[in-house]
């Protein structure tokens, strides 16, 4: 039956279903298109981006609540609930880790092997590192500690050919920026090294931000805000900290 659809109905149907914020029947429609044809238009790459950042953020939102609740019931002396919450807080995590898994495997098989400008492979290198950095919040152990390690290999590919290969006006090497010092800083707890990105990044951009045509460099000014209003925040937090001491 999918033989009748051509990519720009696969396309089609994904935005449609992303119009409905029926996110799992877009990301079928996602799927689809990938495997038609691995060689995605920037169009394309942002709504395989929006699809699965859609499904994955609600997930977060629950496992961070029901973590909050589940510190709250471990307090209680009573604690007949606690069975019952972190059942569900599992039931969170492995769809999460389902989700994880299922961008992988697009990406492995099909998107990252299809790249072939520097800017693509740049994507969906972060894409790929922010995955393992989602899968590292909730995990413990081992695979916590393998997913940090892959998260941080990732980005650090991806920085590399960015820094090389990518003018720092550009949307993707600057949200490549503003994701790796996050997963440094809320991840790794390496607050110098997140914000040495940030700062590199921030000053780099703002350098140019006057050359940029605003109607048309929207994603580059907003990403460079998010990286000073982090800036902003990281410090304090380390100025409260070291005052504190």
């Amino acid at each position: 039956m999918d033989k009748k659809y051509s990519r720009e109905e696969f396309v089609f149907l994904a935005k449609l279903y992303e119009r409905a914020e029926r996110y799992p029947e877009m990301i079928s429609w996602i799927t689809k298109f990938v495997e038609l044809n691995p060689v995605l238009s920037s169009d394309e790459r942002n709504i395989l981006s929006a699809g699965f950042k859609n499904i994955i953020g609600s997930k977060r939102t629950s496992w961070r609540l029901i973590e909050t609740l589940e510190k709250k019931e471990e307090k209680k002396t009573d604690k007949a609930n606690l069975t019952s919450v972190r059942e569900v807080k599992t039931k969170v995590e492995n769809e999460m880790r389902k989700i994880c898994d299922d961008v992988q495997s697009l990406l492995d098989k099909h998107l990252v092997p299809a790249a072939k400008d520097p800017e693509t492979k740049v994507f969906f290198l972060k894409l790929k590192a922010d995955y393992y950095r989602y899968r590292a919040e909730f995990s413990t152990g081992k695979e916590n500690e393998d997913n940090c390690n892959l998260a941080e290999k990732t980005y650090r590919t991806a920085f590399e050919i960015a820094e090389k290969e990518i003018p720092i006006s550009n949307s993707t090497r600057l949200g490549l920026a503003l994701n790796f010092s996050v997963f440094y800083y809320e991840i790794k707890n390496l607050r110098e090294e997140a914000c040495q990105i940030a700062k590199n990044s921030f000053e780099e951009a703002i350098k140019i931000l006057d050359d940029l045509e605003r109607s048309k460099a929207k994603d580059t000014i907003l990403i460079i805000q998010l990286l000073k209003e982090n800036l902003i925040l990281w410090n304090n937090e380390m100025n409260e900290e070291e005052g504190d001491n």
